[in-house]
């Protein structure tokens, strides 16, 4: 039963994450957390393995099917996503350790109601200012800020990145779900290696059916999604990105006083 429900989930949630480019994440990890069968821990690892491998067939999707992109901000935005997403497990890891799991998800529904707010209210403005930076050493920083958020939070960082994309890069939200999802990609990527690294999976080692099942299901979805993407026009993706952050603010509004209430 807990595998049918994650494995629904996961397939709304990814469907729509490589649609938007908001990688799943965000709302896999508050529903997982609203349901409450498994602790922050948990939730987070199997939130990214689904939306490592939804990116990768997304990606993939994209690749073949020969999307426009500039090769130079996705390489420099992922090389700095790498290093962002190790630095954000450590961090994630030791706020852990120090506090309770209730406590612990209650700041990061906190923080992620706070960031989904913001990105709903700017990609909605009108005439909203954006910039064009070039300099590569500002694309790097940007992918280190984008991946540090998306692994401390465990939710692929997928509206964070495309609010932050429009913003610096001048892209429209359409635009922004390719590039986001290739940075979902390094980002979970490099939070997937640090917890080998430093052989972190044998807490996991029971939840490995969930995992794998979640993976096939988030493989699938990301095909889907990325079709979508490049089918539906840019206003329509983002009334759907809209709709969608706006439900999942209120699970993580839910979540925060849950948690800091327990």
């Amino acid at each position: 039963m807990v595998i049918l429900i994650y494995s629904i989930i996961i397939f709304i949630a990814c469907t729509i994450g490589a649609l938007v480019g908001i990688g799943g994440g965000v709302i896999i990890k508050p529903m997982l957390d609203m349901i409450g069968f498994h602790t922050v821990d948990v939730v987070g690892f199997i939130s990214t393995c689904a939306v490592f491998a939804m990116s990768i067939s997304s990606s993939v999707k994209h690749i073949t099917s020969k999307t426009e992109m500039n090769k130079k901000i996705v390489l420099f935005v992922s090389f700095g996503s790498i290093f962002g997403g190790i630095i954000g497990n450590e961090i994630f890891d030791a706020v852990f350790e120090k506090f309770n799991t209730d406590i612990v998800k209650g700041v990061q529904a906190v923080i992620i109601a706070a960031f989904i707010i913001f990105v709903i209210i700017y990609v909605n403005s009108k005439n909203v200012k954006t910039l064009k930076i070039t300099n590569p050493i500002a694309i790097v920083l940007t992918g280190l800020m984008l991946g540090l958020m998306s692994a401390f939070l465990g939710i692929g960082g997928g509206p964070i990145n495309t609010a932050f994309l429009v913003l610096l890069f001048s892209f429209n939200v359409k635009e922004s779900a390719v590039y986001s999802v290739a940075i979902i990609f390094f980002s979970q990527l490099s939070q997937l290696i640090t917890i080998f690294i430093n052989n972190r999976f044998e807490p996991y080692k029971e939840y490995f059916p969930i995992v794998v099942c979640a993976m096939v299901v988030a493989v699938v979805s990301g095909l889907i999604g990325s079709k979508l993407n490049k089918k539906l026009s840019n206003d329509v993706i983002t009334k759907v990105f809209s709709i969608v952050l706006s439900f999942v603010a209120v699970v993580n509004v839910y979540n925060a006083i849950r948690g800091f209430t327990a």
